[in-house]
């Protein structure tokens, strides 16, 4: 099983809490203060007392697997289908052992050097408000990559669109999205026609925690004639069973 798109978007989301603790001292009505506080409402491991369905999605498989953390640690991922079909031995073993080895996308491998840190997806004091209701606040911002804001990466990113939703009960964020609305051309023989970067939050229950719901990751680009791209991704969690100690 390939983690790529949870990875990415694990990423980018400790990337948006990490541009917005400058803000703490802001005042509860500033629009950074208040994507801090969502963001906080985010509990990131779940894993370890809950289990779950995880359902992923590439140009290669579309699988469904289920996580319990109460089993031994090498049989806590099961591989229940594949391309809507029993799994083979060899591919559940393949399976079990891939999420093992990277759960959740996570990015603290010796090989990653830090990248991980570079990137930076918020421009500080572009959040804006585009609309209010009695439910939720919908925000736009400027995305951008601090770090490498000259390289291709980066001059793609200025041109797109961003988008943060909080719901009000609970100030949690409900969802990030971040796309190009129109080819983006950030270098000459660079032509990118598609970027696509959503992911959903709601609470596991009424009282239970915010968590990652699904998020889905595509781009589309070609250069120089001689490359073409063209990924999608996706993941979704459900059917959440409590397996913890205490709630």
């Amino acid at each position: 099983m390939r983690h790529t798109i949870l990875r990415k978007g694990l990423i980018a989301v400790t990337a948006l809490f990490v541009t917005s603790t400058a803000c703490a001292q802001a005042q509860h009505d500033s629009y950074e203060a208040l994507f801090q506080s969502a963001i906080k409402a985010i509990t990131w491991d779940f894993h370890e007392d809950w289990a779950f369905t995880l359902t992923s999605s590439d140009k290669d498989n579309h699988r469904v697997g289920r996580f319990d953390p109460r089993k031994p640690e090498n049989a806590r991922w099961t591989l229940l289908t594949i391309d809507g079909r029993a799994p083979t031995d060899e591919e559940s073993a393949k399976y079990a052992e891939d999420s093992r080895d990277h759960p959740f996308g996570n990015h603290d491998d010796e090989d990653d050097d830090g990248d991980d840190n570079a990137i930076d997806m918020v421009q500080p004091g572009t959040l804006q408000l585009i609309e209010e209701t009695d439910d939720y606040w919908l925000l736009s911002f400027v995305p951008s990559n601090h770090d490498q804001e000259d390289d291709v990466g980066g001059k793609a990113l200025k041109s797109m669109q961003g988008t943060v939703k909080i719901i009000k009960d609970g100030e949690y964020l409900a969802s990030i999205d971040i796309h190009n609305e129109k080819p983006i051309r950030p270098k000459v023989g660079v032509k990118m026609k598609k970027f696509l970067m959503h992911m959903s939050f709601e609470p596991i229950a009424d009282d239970g925690p915010v968590v990652m719901r699904s998020m889905d990751f595509a781009i589309k680009l070609s250069a120089f004639l001689l490359l073409r791209v063209s990924e999608a991704e996706s993941v979704a969690f459900s059917d959440f069973e409590y397996a913890g100690k205490s709630l």
